[in-house]
């Protein structure tokens, strides 16, 4: 198998694990568990986790000069991606997150357009706007309709955490290049498990529901910490040593479709016109932003 066919296959393990993520965290957030206990239990047992395989197989030493990109990448792709991601799912849906979080791959052309990594042609701009207008449809109509400025809140977190995601997606993307895939994640994970233990712990402990969680919240938390942070993380990780990280966040466009089904089919949303008619205009300017790259490709 080629290492190309495998990077695809990484990621698009990772978005099915992210995508069951959106209902299966809002299964234990609050009732169970908080969102700073969640994020706590993702974080520093990812942490034990990669540093342990990575020291046991690996042993791969990183130059000093890249601890202080490893603690960016640290800050925007797990404390703050994770954290507020949860904080806003929180208070929202799972089906309007999952559509806000499409809105990543325009999110990571204009800060790589911005860094000189890409350009913004006409037709990647008709793309951002159509793609922009869904994304906010989403965000004002769920604060409406909801009658209250907590959905609207929640709305506005998930955006925010697209937008870190976006720049761990860029900021990593050298670091996958150069080390393995464990050491990197070991790294990142431990940068973050530092900075969450003294202030989610006590959140973590305390305000856990342990005597009272069922086997089905057992099950969605460990589905979580296991599978849409381990599994996930490394499958990005690995892919992002072949692909680029607009190509990487591409395939966040499957996530509404599989979280839409999964939490239509745990009841815990519905899917209304507003929500099919931003969906589709997500995934037009998607459609526009991609196929910018063989219509507006210059002649040599």
């Amino acid at each position: 198998m080629s290492s190309r066919l495998k990077a695809h296959l990484y990621i698009i393990t990772a978005n099915l694990m992210f995508a069951l993520n959106y209902s299966y965290s809002k299964s234990v957030i609050p009732d169970w568990m908080l969102p700073e206990g969640l994020c706590f239990a993702r974080i520093v047992s990812a942490a034990f986790f990669f540093i342990g395989i990575a020291f046991a197989t690996i042993r791969e030493r990183v130059e000093r000069k890249d601890i202080l990109r490893l603690a960016l990448a640290s800050l925007l792709g797990i404390g703050g991606n994770q954290y507020i991601f949860l904080k806003g799912l929180n208070l929202t849906s799972p089906v309007d997150s999952a559509i806000i979080a499409t809105v990543g791959p325009v999110l990571v052309l204009i800060i790589s357009a911005f860094l000189r990594t890409d350009k913004i042609t006409f037709l990647k701009s008709i793309g951002i706007c159509v793609g922009g207008t869904g994304a906010m449809l989403v965000i004002l109509y769920g604060g409406i309709t909801n009658f209250g400025a907590g959905h609207l809140t929640g709305n506005l977190l998930v955006f925010l955490s697209c937008l870190t995601y976006a720049f761990y997606l860029i900021v990593v993307k050298d670091l996958m290049k150069k080390y393995h895939p464990l050491t990197v994640m070991a790294w990142i994970f431990g940068f973050s498990s530092l900075a969450v233990i003294p202030v989610m712990g006590g959140d973590f402990v305390v305000e856990t529901k342990w005597s009272e969680i069922p086997p089905a919240i057992w099950g969605a938390i460990a589905f979580v910490v296991i599978g849409a942070t381990w599994v996930s993380y490394f499958c990005v990780a690995s892919s992002l040593r072949t692909l680029k990280p607009t190509t990487v966040s591409i395939y966040s466009y499957s996530q509404p479709v599989i979280a839409s089904y999964v939490a239509i089919l745990r009841g815990q949303d519905a899917f209304d016109w507003v929500k099919l008619a931003a969906a589709a205009l997500v995934f037009a300017g998607v459609f526009l932003v991609t196929q910018s790259y063989r219509f507006e490709k210059k002649p040599k």
